[in-house]
């Protein structure tokens, strides 16, 4: 009888273990971005919860970890080394996310329904030589809030940074030009020191890192477009613009709305040739719930003129540049990096929109500006042309150079914000993108159409396209624009008979 009693108890226990481990090794959410894949798990009894970033890689690994506060500053959430497994600091990642959340909150918008996130600048050495990454990272700001565990399941599509013969030939950078951290880099708290990157008995560091330098500009609160049209020609046909943007998300079907950064790497340091990639989404917008519904109308009695007519949203913007380091020695390849966020008030996105007369100028507003950037660093990608109107939205034009919706919308930030760049970097760096994460053209619209006065009357329109494919996920993809040259076409033939002068009525086509 006691066998017996022990034996049940044994298998009680046994069956209570197992149920305790499926608890606690089940995820209790899990996101999935194509590229990196984020799970949530119930923390431990009596242990503290844990943030761990797991890599393909095997050898030596490091990850910088950079997050973008509400008003659009950079902050530093630290570095960190380890091999297939690195642990991250969970106390700042927290501390990032209870900023958010406070900030939310006070803004009147469910915290619940946003996914700040954090941009990691990864490298990893072996003996082939040193690879590289950057992800973004939207983070479960509720999930991370109840103290749960997290891990970040990074995809092996690493790219070459150096071969190990190129490894031996680097040259440090002079001392005189490396800035160092400026005071426009916030940290929570100063970042460590990296004892796993020296065990040689001399000091010697087998880690590379890539260590922020300078924050060139951050814009708070600023106007980020999203379309524009450049009104030409015989610009006295135009009847009516309508420009319109229109976000929503949906839990059910998974879709959220997407801000992806962009980033581009110089090997060289020369400031001639740049790698281009798009990071990812560093913050989604999630839930079923519409974010904003806007739709805007021009009048063409208002559009004597040339003109450019613009929509879009208010939101935050950051240039940082970055610098590899191998231990405490800077090196001279380089990364820029391009984010952009939205501004939330009362759970719904700000719409903005413009009339600025004049043709695309680099001293221009904020359309005008945008424009005078598309046309001279961008190329052109789709055109359509047609009697009486023309109604385009980003889908269509996303559609013609087959890339993801994720990338439909591209914002140019880069004209609003400040810092040495050159000619050569300018093309890669001019946007962020705006998407969503799945191909529902109703969740992420935005469009522009222009209705001309009569109905025989012919009007183009010429939307651009990045002028390099960036890396996403393995494949290469063009970011697609609604921003186009509109040219209303010359009359060739009205059809008037030239000695009496009489014409055909509005609604009539003339005879050719």
């Amino acid at each position: 009888m006691r066998r017996r009693k022990i034996v049940v108890l044994a298998l009680s226990s046994l069956v209570i273990l197992t149920l305790f481990w499926t608890v606690f090794s089940t995820p209790v959410e899990a996101s999935d971005y194509t590229e990196v894949k984020v799970a949530y798990y119930r923390t431990l009894p009596f242990k503290e919860p844990e943030a761990r970033i797991l890599l393909p890689s095997k050898g030596v690994n490091t990850v910088t970890v950079l997050g973008m506060l509400p008003n659009g500053t950079p902050v530093d959430l630290g570095t960190y080394a380890g091999k297939n497994s690195i642990k991250l600091d969970y106390g700042r990642i927290e501390k990032y996310l209870q900023t958010w959340e406070e900030h939310l909150r006070k803004t009147g918008t469910d915290p619940s329904l946003v996914n700040p996130g954090v941009v990691l600048l990864g490298t990893s050495g072996g003996k082939d030589g040193l690879s590289y990454f950057v992800k973004g990272i939207p983070l479960n700001l509720e999930e991370v809030l109840k103290r749960r565990s997290f891990k970040v399941s990074i995809a092996n599509d690493f790219r070459p940074l150096f071969s190990s013969k190129e490894l031996e030939q680097l040259k440090p950078l002079e001392a005189s030009a490396a800035t160092g951290k400026t005071s426009g880099v916030d940290s929570f708290p100063p970042g460590s020191f990296l004892e796993e990157c020296y065990p040689g008995p001399y000091g010697t560091s087998v880690c590379f890192d890539w260590v922020l330098e300078e924050v060139y500009d951050t814009k708070d609160n600023t106007v980020i477009p999203l379309a524009a049209a450049y009104l030409n020609g015989d610009v006295n046909e135009i009847d009516d613009v309508y420009l319109r943007e229109q976000f929503m998300s949906s839990r059910t079907l998974g879709v959220e709305i997407g801000f992806s950064a962009v980033a581009a790497v110089d090997r060289s340091g020369t400031g001639t040739s740049y790698e281009a990639e798009i990071i990812g989404m560093v913050y989604t917008l999630k839930g079923d719930h519409l974010w904003l519904k806007k739709s805007v109308r021009f009048r063409g009695e208002d559009i004597r003129r040339p003109t450019v007519v613009g929509i879009g949203i208010k939101g935050d913007i950051a240039l940082a540049k970055y610098r590899l380091y191998r231990g405490k020695t800077p090196l001279k390849t380089t990364m820029y990096v391009v984010m952009a966020q939205p501004e939330i008030r009362n759970g719904r996105l700000i719409p903005v929109w413009g009339k600025e007369e004049g043709t695309p100028s680099r001293y221009g507003g904020t359309f005008r500006r945008a424009m005078y950037y598309i046309e001279r660093y961008w190329k052109p990608s789709f055109t359509v042309k047609s009697k009486d109107f023309i109604d385009v939205n980003n889908f269509d034009v996303s559609q013609s150079i087959s890339t993801l919706p994720l990338f439909s919308v591209a914002t140019p930030v880069l004209p609003k914000l400040n810092g040495p760049l050159g000619a050569d970097v300018y093309p890669v760096l001019l946007s962020a993108g705006v998407g969503v994460t799945k191909y529902r053209s109703e969740y992420a619209l935005v469009g522009i159409t222009v209705g001309l006065e009569h109905r025989y009357r012919e009007v183009s329109g010429t939307f651009y396209k990045s002028p390099v494919r960036f890396e996403y996920s393995g494949n290469e993809y063009w970011l697609s624009s609604m921003y186009a040259d509109v040219t209303v076409l010359p009359l060739f033939n009205s059809g008037c008979n030239p000695r009496t002068g009489v014409c055909p009525k509005d609604e009539e086509t003339p005879e050719s």
